[in-house]
C-alpha cells in the first residue's frame, strides 16, 4: 500500500466561490440595501475567506463560516457609515399562498408591509430571521454565522417574530406609512 490516504476534505476556493457567490451576494445585499456596496462587500468576504482558507480545519462547515464572514463584513461597513438601519428585502419569496387568485394590489400592499416591518426590526433579529427563513440555516449555523451561542438563536428568532408581528400590525393599522 502506498502512502495512507487521508480522509480530510480539501476545499477548492474556486468551488466555494462558484457555489456561494450568488447566495452571499443576495444575503449581503439584503443587509446593506445597495447593489454596488453589496458587490464590494461580497468581494471583501471572499477575499477574507481566500486568505483564511489554508488555515481552516478540514471539518469546516463552509456555508456558516462564509455567512459569518459576510455578516461581520457587512456590519463593519454599516458601522463605518453609521448606517445600522435595515433596508427591505428586495426579492421576497414569501407571498400569500393563493397568489393566482389574490388581488394584485393586495399582494403588492402585503409585500410592502412586510418590507416595512422588516426594515423597522432590530438588526440582530432581522439577520437571524433572514438566515433562518430565507437561507434555511439551522440553529447551529445561525449561531456560527452571527457569532452567538446556539442557545441564543431560539431567543433571537422568537424576538424577531414578535418584533415583526408588532411592526406589521402597526403598519397594517396605519400607524406607520412605510
Amino acid at each position: 500500500m502506498a502512502r495512507a490516504e487521508t480522509k480530510e476534505r480539501t476545499w477548492s476556493f474556486d468551488q466555494i466561490y462558484d457555489e456561494y457567490k450568488t447566495s452571499i451576494y443576495n444575503y449581503v445585499y439584503h443587509l446593506v440595501g445597495d447593489r454596488e456596496q453589496a458587490d464590494d462587500l461580497t468581494q471583501d468576504t471572499f477575499l477574507k475567506a481566500f486568505r483564511a482558507l489554508p488555515k481552516m480545519d478540514s471539518n469546516l462547515k463552509v456555508s456558516a463560516w462564509l455567512y459569518r464572514i459576510a455578516t461581520n463584513t457587512a456590519y463593519d461597513a454599516l458601522r463605518r457609515k453609521k448606517l445600522i438601519a435595515w433596508l427591505p428585502w428586495q426579492d421576497l419569496d414569501h407571498e400569500p399562498a393563493d397568489v393566482e387568485s389574490a388581488d394584485p394590489q393586495e399582494v403588492y400592499t402585503t409585500t410592502e408591509l412586510v418590507r416595512a416591518a422588516l426594515r423597522r426590526m432590530p438588526q440582530q433579529y432581522r439577520a437571524a430571521l433572514l438566515l433562518y427563513t430565507q437561507e434555511g440555516f439551522s440553529y447551529s449555523e445561525i449561531a456560527q454565522a452571527l457569532n452567538i451561542a446556539e442557545s441564543g438563536v431560539k431567543m433571537y428568532l422568537s424576538r424577531a417574530r414578535q418584533s415583526f408581528r408588532e411592526h406589521y400590525k402597526a403598519l397594517e393599522r396605519g400607524t406607520g406609512s412605510k
